[in-house]
């Protein structure tokens, strides 16, 4: 007996159940009758069609403010210095080299390995890198003594151009040769970086300049006919081998 009463309160109590859930349901699906589910997808903003058009892109990069306004475009896209590193110091323009500052912000590295290559115990950024660490400040030293040169460092690395281009002398020629030289000791610079935070290795100060020297020697040597005959007095003084000093 009573099993068979178990089993009629058992049937009422599931029923009840039944009718409490199709009632949830019934509710459910009111609220989600005017729901307009739509898939993700990506839209081209700049186009009415929302797809994507180099056109487009172009017109949005090149209406843009300029970021390089205190440094001149001439002297950035130098005809006698590669495409490649004409491109790695506008992105250094732009502060879009992986230095450890920029890899700290986007979550590369930690804390623990922010510092300069070099050891001076300094947060490494693009301008203290190229500018203001004390080994490679040393390079910068060495390259002013060789080129006859007395500046103030400023802070920001456009500014470095712009300076250095114009110090010592203001005819063309001469403007064109520092901008070489500059682009080869920033070149040299990011090198010997990597190549102590990647394969362990370390130059001395005396070591990159000799490398500057020579790279900028190589890069400018296509257009000076009389520059490979003079090599020696290149490494002394290049503006008074050139006879423009």
């Amino acid at each position: 007996m009573c099993h068979l009463g178990w089993g009629v309160d058992g049937e009422a109590w599931r029923w009840r159940l039944f009718v409490w859930e199709e009632g949830l349901l019934g509710d459910l699906i009111l609220l989600l009758h005017n729901v307009n589910l739509q898939v993700d997808r990506s839209l081209w903003t700049l186009e009415s069609s929302n797809a994507f058009s180099v056109r487009s892109a172009y017109k949005y990069l090149t209406l843009q403010p300029p970021l390089m306004s205190s440094v001149d475009v001439l002297s950035l896209w130098h005809k006698d210095v590669p495409l490649k590193v004409v491109l790695f110091v506008w992105c250094l323009f732009q502060d879009r080299l992986p230095t450890k500052d920029n890899l700290l912000c986007h979550g590369v590295i930690d804390q623990a390995s922010r510092l300069c290559v070099s050891g001076c115990g300094s947060l490494e950024s693009s301008h203290h890198l190229f500018l203001h660490c004390n080994f490679f400040g040393s390079v910068w030293h060495c390259i002013h003594r060789w080129l006859g040169l007395s500046v103030a460092t400023p802070f920001q690395v456009s500014d470095h151009l712009n300076q250095f281009s114009y110090t010592g002398g203001t005819t063309k020629v001469h403007r064109s040769i520092l901008q070489v030289i500059w682009f080869t000791v920033v070149w040299e610079i990011w090198k010997e970086r990597n190549n102590r935070l990647f394969n362990v290795k370390e130059c001395s100060v005396n070591q990159v300049v000799d490398k500057i020297k020579s790279l900028a020697f190589t890069w400018l040597k296509t257009k000076y006919i009389s520059l490979p005959l003079n090599y020696h007095g290149w490494w002394l003084s290049p503006f008074t081998m050139l006879g423009i000093g």
